[in-house]
C-alpha cells in the first residue's frame, strides 16, 4: 500500500505544483480521483466555505462543463450532507443511482470532508461504477488526495486573509503616516536647503502600544466593524499623544512606537502621561461601544535613557526610504517591557521609574530577565495591581 500511495501522490504533485492557481490545483486533484481509483465512474469538488470566492474563482464540474461547483449536485444528495453534519469523518453509502433517469440501481459513493477542524470548507464526492465497490486502499488513496484538496484550500485561505489582514490595517493607519513627526518638521524649518536628519544621541522616552487580541478581533468581526473600532480608538490615541508633544514613528500592524524627547524628567512623564491617559480614552470608548462590541486592552511599555534618534535610510529596487526613529538598547528594552504588558497594563523600566518617582504612582511589578538584555531588570506598573 504504501508504494502506491507514494506513486499516487508524487504524480499528482508533479500535476498540481506547475500551476500557482487553485482552482486549477483543485479541478486536478478532483479529475486525479478517476485516475487514483479506476473503479470511480465520476468525481466531485464542492465548496462550501464563504469565503472561497475571495481566494479562488468558481471549480467547473468534472462531468457537465457549463456548471458552475457543481450546483445542483449539492443538492439532493444525502452523503454529502453527511459530512455536513459531521465534517470530521467520511461518509460511504449505496444510494439509487439519481444520474441515469431514474433507475434504482444501487451505486457506491464516498464523500470526504476538507475542513479546517471546526466546519467544513469542501466535500470531495466519488461515485463508484456499476457494479463496482470502494476497496481498502482505493479509500485510502482517496483520502490522500483529500488531504492535499485540504492542505491547498487552508494555506491559499491563510494567504488571503493575511493578505487582508495586511491591507486592513494599511487602511486603518493610512491616516498616520502623512503625519511627519513634529521633530522632523522642526528640524526641516530650521534649516530647508540642508536639514540635519543624520542620527545623533539623543536623551529620550520610548513608549511601545499594542492592541491585545486583534487577531481574534478581526477573525470575529466583519472587515467594517474592525475598520470602526481601530479607527475609533486609534483616532483617540493621536490626540492624547500629539498633546504631549509626542511622535509617532512607526505604524507596525495593531500597534504604535511613539518618541518622546525633552529633558530627561519632562520626556519620561510625557510619555507616562500619555500612556496613562490612552488608557483612560480606552476604557471610556469601551463603556461607550458596551453592548456593541467587546472591549478591547491596550498593553503598553515605556522605558528612558539615550538612543540613537534620526532618519533610518532602506535602500531597495524601488528606491530609497527613510524613517524617523530611535534606535539602540533603549528602544530594544522598551519593546521587550510593552511585550511583557498584559490585561491592559502600563509597564515602566528602571530608568523611567526613577524620573517620574514622586510624580506619577508606581507599582513594583517584578524584576525578570528579558532576552538580549544583560542582567535582570526590574519592572514598575503604573496601574495598581488588581
Amino acid at each position: 500500500m504504501y508504494k502506491e500511495r507514494f506513486e499516487n501522490l508524487s504524480r499528482v504533485a508533479q500535476k498540481v505544483t506547475s500551476s500557482l492557481e487553485i482552482g486549477d490545483i483543485l479541478e486536478t486533484i478532483r479529475d486525479e480521483a478517476k485516475v487514483t481509483v479506476p473503479s470511480s465512474r465520476e468525481a466531485c469538488l464542492l465548496m462550501f466555505d464563504e469565503e472561497a470566492l475571495h481566494y479562488t474563482r468558481p471549480l467547473h464540474c468534472a462531468v457537465y462543463k457549463n456548471r458552475i461547483n457543481c450546483q445542483l449536485c449539492k443538492r439532493g444528495r444525502k452523503t454529502i450532507e453527511g459530512v455536513l453534519d459531521q465534517p470530521l469523518t467520511y461518509q460511504c453509502s449505496y444510494r439509487g443511482d439519481d444520474t441515469t433517469g431514474g433507475s434504482e440501481k444501487a451505486v457506491c459513493e464516498v464523500a470526504l470532508p476538507i475542513h479546517d477542524g471546526k466546519k467544513p470548507l469542501a466535500v470531495l464526492d466519488v461515485i463508484a461504477k456499476e457494479g463496482h465497490a470502494f476497496t481498502e486502499l482505493d479509500m485510502t488513496l482517496l483520502k490522500d488526495l483529500a488531504d492535499l484538496a485540504t492542505n491547498a484550500i487552508i494555506n491559499t485561505r491563510n494567504h488571503w486573509r493575511m493578505a487582508q489582514e495586511k491591507l486592513n490595517m494599511d487602511q486603518i493607519l493610512t491616516h498616520l503616516r502623512p503625519f511627519v513627526p513634529e521633530t522632523v518638521q522642526r528640524i526641516v524649518e530650521k534649516d530647508p536647503s540642508a536639514p540635519s536628519l543624520d542620527k545623533r544621541d539623543v536623551d529620550v522616552s520610548v513608549l511601545f502600544l499594542d492592541v491585545a487580541g486583534y487577531t481574534k478581533i478581526s477573525e470575529s468581526l466583519t472587515q467594517e466593524k474592525v475598520n470602526f473600532i481601530i479607527e475609533k480608538y486609534f483616532s483617540s490615541f493621536l490626540d492624547v499623544i500629539y498633546t504631549h508633544e509626542g511622535d509617532i514613528n512607526e505604524t507596525a500592524g495593531d500597534g504604535l512606537m511613539v518618541i518622546f524627547q525633552g529633558t530627561p524628567e519632562e520626556n519620561a512623564l510625557d510619555a507616562s502621561r500619555s500612556a496613562l491617559e490612552i488608557r483612560k480614552r480606552t476604557i471610556e470608548i469601551n463603556k461607550e461601544l458596551k453592548g456593541r462590541f467587546k472591549p478591547i486592552d491596550v498593553n503598553m511599555g515605556i522605558n528612558s535613557g539615550v538612543a540613537s534618534v534620526g532618519m533610518t535610510r532602506f535602500h531597495g529596487a524601488a528606491g530609497t526610504r527613510m524613517t524617523f526613529t530611535a534606535t539602540g538598547p533603549v528602544t530594544n528594552l522598551a519593546a521587550r517591557i510593552a511585550a511583557a504588558a498584559t490585561d491592559g497594563d502600563i509597564l515602566v523600566g528602571p530608568e523611567t521609574a526613577r524620573r517620574i518617582k514622586g510624580k506619577i504612582t508606581l507599582h513594583e511589578r517584578v524584576s525578570k530577565r528579558f532576552k538580549n538584555v544583560k542582567g535582570k531588570v526590574t519592572v514598575y506598573s503604573l496601574i495598581r495591581p488588581e
